[in-house]
């Protein structure tokens, strides 16, 4: 039986890819770079309310995705309580954002450089005692700050808002800030209650990402409508998802 990372890693992006899959981030994308292009910080927060949401698999895609514009892309788990990026991209987490922050290690070691090409991954690094403390201090925002002279693009994956409002900590100096949410799974009071907390920090709203949609995404073009119908129909329910991204 497979386990969850082995799951997991079958929706990340790769040659292999269907077509439509790779589209649907593409658009995401596309609909970010129009979002950030009135902030200097070129970075997105992901999070969402609830756990197994497709939180994590977003964000690593996402910074996929930007790499493939031959941009320079950092993908950091923050998510300092369950982090999951080193298990998916199977990393190593001796070294990361903890031991960085805290002064363990120097930034050198906690990044994965060239995991794939222009996509480098800064893992979160081994637990904390006090991780909301750790990414609201000034050492958190120096070390963003300073990765933005490296960096084309920087993916921030944060925890889920049910557990922590940690993804909040980072609204003075990124670019914004996406909610990810599962169909059939998140409520209508899971959505208000994390836009309700999201409007109370200084994180600008980019917008939601759907997960997991149960219509199928259909190219407007029709010379591509018959490439996604064949696509389609060679996947299963779980790895026929749909993304989309609202302003």
């Amino acid at each position: 039986m497979q386990g969850a990372d082995s799951i997991t890693r079958q929706f990340i992006l790769n040659e292999n890819t269907p077509f439509v899959i790779t589209e649907a981030y593409s658009k995401i994308r596309t609909n970010l770079i129009a979002g950030l292009k009135d902030t200097p910080y070129h970075s997105v927060v992901i999070t969402s309310q609830c756990r197994e949401e497709g939180k994590t698999t977003t964000a690593v895609n996402i910074a996929l995705s930007f790499s493939r514009l031959d941009q320079r892309v950092l993908l950091i788990d923050a998510d300092l309580r369950r982090s999951g990026i080193h298990d998916t991209l199977r990393l190593k987490n001796h070294f990361g954002l903890s031991t960085v922050l805290t002064r363990e290690s120097d930034i050198y070691s906690g990044i994965c450089a060239d995991v794939r090409k222009n996509f480098h991954v800064m893992p979160s690094g081994p637990k904390v005692q006090n991780p909301s403390d750790l990414l609201g201090s000034a050492e958190t925002e120096r070390l963003v700050r300073m990765l933005y002279e490296y960096y084309d693009m920087i993916v921030i994956d944060t925890p889920p808002l049910c557990i922590a409002n940690d993804s909040l900590l980072f609204g003075g100096y990124t670019g914004g800030t996406a909610l990810v949410l599962r169909e059939n799974k998140t409520t209508h009071n899971d959505l208000s209650a994390a836009l309700s907390t999201i409007s109370l920090s200084k994180a600008h709203f980019l917008g939601i990402i759907k997960t997991h949609c149960s219509q199928r995404r259909r190219s407007r073009s029709e010379d591509y409508k018959a490439d996604l119908e064949e696509t389609a129909e060679e996947f299963d329910d779980e790895a026929d998802m749909d993304f989309s991204i609202d302003d």
